[in-house]
């Protein structure tokens, strides 16, 4: 058997299961949410198992930042949206890593090096989103994990039709996915998609597991065992849907161009609210005009996104340093940090009270991991930063 397993990062949040026979069709797939849930699942199944996908972060050695493999994800797919979220051992929830765990108590290798087998199982990390913008070709992801949930299920819709095409999975011939697709048809609120979207997501896993067992060559490494790595399909040549496609016929039209839609969320404690790379010279506090320019990077960067009170923010950033910023140019860490934060007045709203100019309600945020580094070859300079809700309760 070949696994896929959409897990998530703790035990109060439900976790996608799917398994394939050895000629790639469908033969179970679920959702658990406690560790023992997944390990009666498993556990139930037909056959051995030989290999296992899993979306969730897996080797995750490092102690603040983003892991190699997650910049080079973002390198290959950002373009389509498809970037990698920042992992690493500061937040809590990897410190040991989930996924880790479970391999290591069931027996699975996570070296990708390894072939899975009865005797020693196969599991490697996987990202659906960057699977199925290289095997199906996507322009950009689909976008069915957020927002009004008409769009949501337009796009949850799309995908299903898109799977039904992979001939080996024979998915039109199983009971339960057809359950699945009429929840996804019929649903009217949020929590209805939100049931079976993780269980579908890992439909998308077993068939990567599947891939990576008897066509390997269909699938890229990016990464390595030491560092952490992520299985994808290989960097994909074909071009990505233009963002401003979908607003030309409107910007054409008379009057005014409206504006970018705005997703006001209400997190829960895992969730990235944001994951964006800000391209511009990171400046530090009191920088004059170079940093106002970088604000309005960041805030344009952001502008889709907003946190209202009471949620609280966990903030990562990693900046990357331009040519030019190094010896007595190079910024202070701390500047920078200050800088882009009081970039955040868009996604956080006004500090309440009485100023003399508008403050972000910074207040809220909770936590701060920061990094700089010199850019690498064929990098712009920037930073990577990353919006989570914070761990902790006021």
């Amino acid at each position: 058997m070949h696994i896929g397993i959409d897990l998530a990062w703790n035990t109060r949040r439900r976790t996608g299961l799917a398994a394939v026979d050895d000629a790639g069709a469908l033969v179970a797939s679920g959702s658990a949410v406690s560790d023992a849930e997944i390990d009666d699942w498993l556990g139930a199944l037909p056959a051995p198992v030989l290999t296992v996908a899993i979306d969730a972060p897996l080797v995750v050695p490092n102690a603040t930042g983003m892991r190699e493999c997650e910049r080079l994800v973002g390198r290959a797919y950002g373009r389509y949206d498809a970037s990698c979220h920042a992992s690493n051992r500061s937040i809590p929830y990897f410190d040991p890593p989930r996924a880790w765990t479970l391999a290591a108590r069931h027996g699975w290798a996570t070296d990708p090096s390894h072939q899975g087998s009865v005797a020693a199982p196969a599991a490697v990390e996987v990202y659906p989103h960057a699977a199925m913008v290289g095997l199906f070709g996507l322009g950009r992801i689909l976008k069915y994990k957020s927002g009004p949930v008409l769009g949501r299920r337009a796009a949850l819709v799309e995908l299903l039709d898109r799977m039904e095409g992979i001939g080996v999975l024979c998915l039109l011939a199983n009971d339960r996915w057809r359950e699945v697709r009429q929840a996804v048809e019929e649903a009217t609120r949020p929590m209805h998609l939100d049931r079976v979207e993780d269980e579908v997501d890992a439909v998308m896993c077993a068939h990567l597991a599947w891939l990576w067992h008897h066509e390997p060559q269909a699938l890229h490494v990016f990464g390595d065992a030491d560092s952490g790595y992520i299985v994808a399909p290989p960097a994909p040549t074909h071009p990505a849907t233009p963002r401003v496609a979908a607003t030309k016929a409107a910007s054409a039209a008379p009057g005014p161009t409206p504006p970018a839609p705005v997703t006001t969320v209400a997190p829960r404690d895992d969730d990235p609210v944001a994951v964006v790379d800000v391209v511009g010279r990171p400046t530090a506090w009191a920088g004059g005009t170079l940093e106002r320019a970088w604000k309005d990077a960041v805030r344009r960067a952001l502008a889709p996104h907003r946190v209202p009170a009471p949620w609280r923010l966990a903030v990562e950033l990693e900046f990357r340093l331009g040519a030019d910023q190094r010896g007595r140019n190079e910024p202070d860490l701390d500047n920078l940090v200050k800088s882009t934060v009081d970039a955040l007045d868009d996604v956080l709203g006004a500090r309440p009270g009485a100023f003399r100019r508008r403050q972000a309600d910074d207040v809220r945020v909770d936590r701060i991991v920061a990094s700089k580094r010199p850019v690498r070859d064929g990098e712009p300079a920037g930073a990577w930063i990353t919006l989570r809700v914070s761990p902790h309760a006021w």
